[in-house]
């Protein structure tokens, strides 16, 4: 007889798990401080890549900006379900899942280098774009499952609201800091 597998009972596990669709934030702790220092490594993570990859003199602030659009989108959702006691383990499940994408999307673009900006890209750059675009819909797709679990609402709808709070993070940063 076949028994199911264990359910993974490390942090990493687990974030591996919702990174592959499995489970959901109502599996990790309830812990605002985990969610702190998630929040922390996560901006320490931005910040290192963002300066080392693309001498981003903005990193911090666009690492800010980014946590506290999809966060309190996130926080504004579960509120209009009347779910607020939901929040920090669907955040802590944001934070962790995007750590995780953030660091497969950082060797990509370290392995592949950073495509020029005024001449033609190589066909491996532009290889490595595609790589990266589809790693980008897999963490929409990984953070959509993650808000399905978290407020109760259809998978369409998750992803519907994701990409809106995606759009809108984008709309606020080219506010804030001009086109790319």
């Amino acid at each position: 007889m076949n028994r199911p597998d264990p359910a993974p009972t490390t942090l990493p596990a687990r974030v591996l798990g919702l990174c592959l669709l499995r489970g959901g934030p109502q599996d990790l702790p309830w812990s605002p401080r985990l969610l702190i220092v998630l929040l922390l490594a996560s901006t320490a993570l931005d910040v290192l890549l963002g300066n080392t990859l693309a001498g981003d003199g903005n990193a911090l602030a666009r690492s800010l900006l980014s946590s506290l659009v999809i966060l309190g989108l996130c926080w504004v959702a579960l509120a209009l379900r009347d779910l607020r006691n939901r929040y920090v383990q669907t955040a802590t499940a944001i934070v962790a899942t995007s750590m995780a994408f953030t660091l497969v999307q950082g060797f990509v673009l370290l392995v592949g280098g950073m495509p020029p900006a005024t001449t033609p890209a190589t066909t491996a750059q532009m290889l490595m774009a595609w790589l990266l675009f589809g790693v980008f819909l897999w963490q929409v797709a990984a953070i959509a499952h993650i808000v399905r679990h978290a407020a109760d609402m259809s998978s369409g709808f998750a992803l519907t609201l994701v990409v809106a709070w995606i759009v809108a993070w984008w709309a606020i940063e080219q506010i804030v800091f001009g086109p790319g």
